[in-house]
């Protein structure tokens, strides 16, 4: 941990600043029976913000085809099991089998797009069923998924791509993926949790603690229990290669964070049991839970049960912040070594994320997009506000460095050259930019050309066609954040006759 200077001080109360401005809103499709309204809602994280925190690609589902009664038997099956085991009631077993039937009847009635989105979260079910996965534990969180898409899809209004929808009565989020239907999202629904918590903190209208208690409540309630020692909060959808159902570990810490937090504003300490009881996500290996060795030898925290070898920057970070926060809320000690054992794998990972103008998303993978990186830089300036270490507020403030900074744009040569000789026109650029080279002889215009360059020496190719003395200009335009800020160069060049 290193021991925090003035400039980094002065970094932590600008952060602390922003932290405490008001979230922007997100827009929600509230679902009230067989009508629905696109709301702004201050407590809904933002679609902006989904996209940051939705990583990969989902996977393309499949097309619809005819239910087969083989995968009805194993849901039925299923349920048998379950009551028989008096482990569900004899009323949920028959309301969740009358929810399933229903479905089946509607998706038989839709075309299209309508029905491909039904189709799936009705195959999905059925194939937990059938991999012996639809255990008494799973069935709330499916079942409600499943009703939720049945009385969605018939007519309610077509969503566009991560669309959030909630219904009435409900606080929990679900967010439309195309192909995959609306999907329960946990990472969504408790970073709702937590943007009601600070606008109770705040003293802002979004506060609404009967509201919080019920999704906390409710969320309880379709925990699914992933082995003795610990509850998490599954996806039920494919996503990035990873079959359902699987958890996530920024997903998991934003609940542990949520509820810790819910407990001390409403004064309920069964909410710290409850995240106590997710806690053991951070202790199993995957795909069980989400530790795992991270790339520098220590401990790391997965964004994706199903990946063990992806190493996920932000989501990482996450991890660390809502253990630390509960940790010191609940004054929990397995909290808090849970996030003394992996918090100096960060520091050595943050450095591998950095490649000189611009954040890597994960280890060895791609170049974050704009999202990413604002998402990278947002959770760095976290961990920089909580004080863990000084290197949290150095990357800080790169980042934002690279997003804000102009490009720097610096020609290298050459002075001369020789007439009818192709000649390098050679620069040093900064950032990932769009070089522009203009030749002018006076004020004539005899070359000029266009191209893309990444961070470091670029070149164009002249072949001057006489000698003279000719006036070089450069121009740059950063290219990754839209905010188009630009650097110069002009020099003169000298060209020689041919010998």
């Amino acid at each position: 941990m290193g021991r925090f200077s003035a400039w980094t001080l002065g970094l932590v109360a600008a952060a602390v600043l922003v932290a405490a401005a008001p979230a922007e809103a997100g827009q929600v499709i509230v679902v009230d029976g067989k009508h629905a309204v696109r709301v702004n809602d201050p407590t809904a994280p933002s679609k902006a913000w989904i996209e940051r925190s939705s990583a990969g690609v989902a996977s393309v589902a499949r097309a619809p085809r005819k239910k087969q009664r083989a995968d009805r038997r194993a849901v039925y099956r299923a349920l048998k099991r379950a009551r028989a085991s008096k482990r569900i009631s004899a009323s949920q077993a028959r309301r969740w089998r009358a929810w399933y039937v229903r479905s089946i009847r509607t998706y038989r009635h839709l075309r299209g797009a309508r029905k491909q989105q039904l189709g799936y979260v009705i195959d999905a079910l059925e194939a937990e069923a059938i991999r012996n996965l639809l255990s008494p534990t799973r069935m709330p969180a499916a079942f409600v998924q499943l009703e939720r898409n049945r009385r969605y899809w018939p007519s309610l209004p077509y969503p566009a791509a991560r669309d959030q929808v909630t219904f009435k009565g409900s606080e929990i989020v679900y967010v439309f993926f195309p192909g995959e239907g609306l999907q329960m999202h946990p990472l969504t629904t408790f970073k709702k949790a937590n943007l009601i918590h600070g606008a109770c903190e705040r003293g802002e209208p979004g506060c609404n603690r009967a509201a919080l208690r019920s999704l906390l409540d409710e969320m309880e309630r379709l925990a699914v229990r992933r082995s003795r020692s610990f509850v998490a909060w599954e996806y039920m959808f494919s996503f990035d290669g990873g079959t359902p159902p699987w958890i996530s570990g920024m997903a998991e810490a934003t609940a542990i964070q949520a509820y810790g937090r819910a407990a001390d504003l409403l004064g309920e300490p069964h909410y710290d049991d409850v995240a106590r009881e997710a806690l053991g996500a951070f202790e199993a290996l995957p795909p069980l839970g989400v530790r795992t060795t991270g790339f520098a030898g220590g401990i790391h925290y997965l964004q994706y049960s199903f990946a063990p070898r992806l190493y996920i920057f932000n989501a990482f970070l996450q991890s660390l912040i809502g253990l630390r926060d509960f940790g010191l809320i609940a004054d929990d000690a397995r909290a808090t070594r849970l996030f003394e054992e992996a918090e100096p794998e960060a520091e050595k990972e943050i450095p591998y994320s950095d490649v000189g103008d611009w954040s890597r998303y994960s280890y060895r993978g791609p170049e974050s997009t704009h999202d990413y990186h604002e998402l990278l830089r947002e959770f760095l300036a976290s961990m920089c506000t909580r004080r863990v270490a000084e290197i949290y507020c150095e990357y800080a403030d790169r980042y934002r460095g690279y997003q804000v900074d102009p490009p720097r744009l610096t020609y290298t040569g050459p002075d001369t050259t020789v007439s009818k000789q192709l000649t390098a026109l050679r620069f040093q650029v900064s950032k990932l930019s769009a070089v522009e080279a203009k030749v002018y002889r006076g004020d004539k215009l005899v070359y000029d050309k266009i191209a893309t360059f990444r961070r470091g020496t670029g070149a164009f190719a002249w072949r001057p066609r006489g000698p003279g003395m000719f006036t070089v200009r450069l121009g740059a335009k950063e290219l990754r954040t839209g905010m188009g800020k630009k650097d110069r160069a002009t020099t003169e060049i000298e060209v020689e006759p041919k010998p």
